[in-house]
């Protein structure tokens, strides 16, 4: 049965395209295809994509804490006090 499964969606994956943005950016880029090496080795959109995604992370983190502190607190002062 997991063989059926599998094989179903490997075919369907098999169906899909290597990169859907592919043909979008082979038609719109041109000639700036060629320097995106270049472009990318003095402004560093890999390493920029990656702070942001580290920094994004951490700040949803915090504020899934605040959240889940303040419910805490909040059941806390509300068994006290009620």
């Amino acid at each position: 049965m997991l063989d059926i499964i599998k094989s179903f969606f490997g075919k369907i994956y098999d169906l899909l395209p290597d990169s859907p943005f592919q043909t979008f950016f082979a038609d719109k880029m041109g000639p700036l295809s060629d320097m995106l090496g270049w472009i990318n080795w003095f402004v560093p959109f890999d390493i920029c994509f990656k702070i942001t995604e580290v920094w994004t992370v951490g700040i949803a983190a915090y504020y899934l804490f605040m959240l889940i502190k303040k419910i805490v607190f909040d059941l806390i002062i509300n068994k006290l006090l009620g």
